[in-house]
C-alpha cells in the first residue's frame, strides 16, 4: 500500500470519529465511542460487532461513493449500537421493531434502513429520483418555452412555470396530500462558499419550496472538507431547485463575461455585479409571487406562510437536523455601478431550459426530468 493511500486511510478513520461525535451531539446519543475499522471485503458496506465494540466501514464504500452515503451507512450501524447499548434490546431481530425505533431516533434515510448488502443509490443530485412526478413534465415544457427569442413570450412562460409550481404546492398542502421528502446536495466545488452561492441558496429557500442548510462535507479522495448546499423538500421541488441553482450559476458567468467585455470592469467588481443580478432576479420572483397571490385572492405573503408550515417537510427537516443554529452573515461592500447594472439585468433574467452543462467539473447527472446537461 502506497504512502498516499495509507495517509488517506488514516484521514478516513479520523473523519469517522468526527462524524460519530457530531451525530452523538446532534441526536443526543449516549453511545460509547466504538473501535473504528476499515474492512476490505465487498460483502458488506458496514457492520457493528457488539462483542468487540467494533464498527467497520468498507473501504470500497468510501472509495466509490460520496461521503453523505458513508454517513448514512455509519448511522445504520449506530442504530444497531443504539439498540444494544441504549434500548437494551440486542436480542431482538437485527432489523426488527427496536432497530426501526433507533432509525427514527437517528433520522436515518428510508433507503438505508434495510439489511440489503447493496447501496440503494447515490444521494448527490439527480432530479431523476422525482422523474415520475407529472408536475415536472409540465414545468419542463414551460422552461423550454421560456427559451423563446420573443422576450414577452419567454417572460410569460417563466411566470406560468412559477405559478404552476406555486399552485401545485399550495394545493398539495391545503389538501394534505402525502409527498416523498428527501435531501439533495449541491456542490459548488470550491473551498469557500461564495456570496453568490449564498444568495442563490436564499432564493431557493424563499421561492422554490425547499429548506436549505449550508454544511461542510468531507471528500474522501482528497482527505479535505469543503462547503456544500444541502436542500430538503418534496422530491419534485428538489428537482426544480437543483436545476434553478445550476442554471443561475451558469447564467451568471455568461452575464458577467458579457458585462466585462462591454464595460472593461475589473475582476474585483464581479461579486458586486453577480449579487446585483441575483437581487434583481429575486425582486422579479417576488413580483410574480405577489401577482399570483392577487389573482388567487390571497393576501400578500400567504403562500409563503403556507409553504413554511408544510408539516411533512418540517418533520423530515427536524429529524435530519434536530439541533440547528441560525447564523447571520455580515453585509458585503459592493461596487455600486456594477451592482446596479447587475440588478437591472437580473430584473430581466428568465429561467429556461437548454443553457448548456452547468455542473461541477468532471461530474455528470443521471437521467430524469431536468437532467444534466440540459438538452437544447
Amino acid at each position: 500500500m502506497g504512502a498516499d493511500k495509507e495517509r488517506l486511510r488514516r484521514l478516513w478513520l479520523r473523519q469517522l470519529h468526527v462524524e460519530f461525535r457530531q451525530l452523538c451531539w446532534l441526536y443526543r446519543l449516549p453511545l460509547s465511542p466504538p473501535i473504528f475499522e476499515l474492512s476490505e471485503g465487498r460483502s458488506r458496506a458496514g457492520s457493528w460487532s457488539p462483542g468487540f465494540d467494533t464498527l467497520a466501514i468498507a473501504s470500497w464504500l468510501i472509495e466509490e461513493h460520496d461521503w453523505d452515503v458513508v454517513v448514512e451507512v455509519l448511522k445504520h450501524e449506530l442504530c444497531h449500537q443504539y439498540v444494544q447499548q441504549v434500548l437494551g434490546r440486542g436480542a431482538e431481530a437485527p432489523h426488527g421493531p427496536a432497530f426501526q425505533e433507533a432509525c427514527d431516533r437517528l433520522g436515518l434515510h428510508p433507503d438505508f434502513r434495510s439489511a440489503s448488502g447493496e447501496i440503494p443509490r447515490l444521494l448527490r443530485g439527480g432530479g431523476g429520483r422525482a422523474g415520475e412526478a407529472p408536475i415536472l413534465a409540465r414545468v419542463e415544457k414551460l422552461f423550454a418555452l421560456a427559451g423563446s427569442a420573443n422576450e414577452h413570450e419567454a417572460a410569460l412562460a417563466m411566470e406560468k412555470a412559477n405559478a404552476l409550481l406555486r399552485k401545485h404546492n399550495l394545493e398539495r398542502l391545503s389538501a394534505r396530500q402525502p409527498a416523498e421528502y428527501d435531501y439533495l446536495i449541491l456542490d459548488p466545488g470550491k473551498k469557500r462558499l461564495s456570496a453568490q452561492w449564498r444568495a442563490i441558496a436564499a432564493i431557493l429557500k424563499d421561492f422554490f419550496h425547499v429548506k436549505v442548510v449550508l454544511v461542510r462535507r468531507f471528500e474522501a479522495r482528497s482527505g479535505e472538507s469543503r462547503p456544500v448546499v444541502e436542500l430538503t423538500g418534496a422530491r419534485e421541488n428538489l428537482a426544480v431547485a437543483e436545476y434553478v441553482a445550476f442554471f443561475l450559476e451558469k447564467r451568471l458567468a455568461e452575464l458577467w463575461a458579457r458585462y466585462r467585455r462591454q464595460t472593461g470592469a475589473s475582476g474585483r467588481e464581479k461579486a458586486s455585479y453577480t449579487l446585483g443580478v441575483l437581487k434583481g432576479f429575486r425582486a422579479r420572483l417576488a413580483r410574480q409571487e405577489e401577482a399570483a397571490a392577487a389573482a388567487e385572492g390571497q393576501a400578500a405573503g400567504e403562500g409563503a406562510l403556507i409553504r413554511a408550515g408544510d408539516p411533512g417537510l418540517l418533520h423530515y427537516y427536524r429529524a435530519r437536523y434536530p439541533r440547528l443554529r441560525v447564523m447571520r452573515a455580515a453585509g458585503l461592500m459592493v461596487h455600486e455601478d456594477s451592482y446596479e447594472a447587475g440588478r437591472r439585468e437580473g430584473g430581466r433574467l428568465i429561467l429556461h431550459k437548454g443553457v448548456g452543462a452547468a455542473k461541477q467539473a468532471g461530474e455528470g447527472k443521471g437521467g430524469g426530468l431536468l437532467a444534466w446537461p440540459p438538452q437544447s
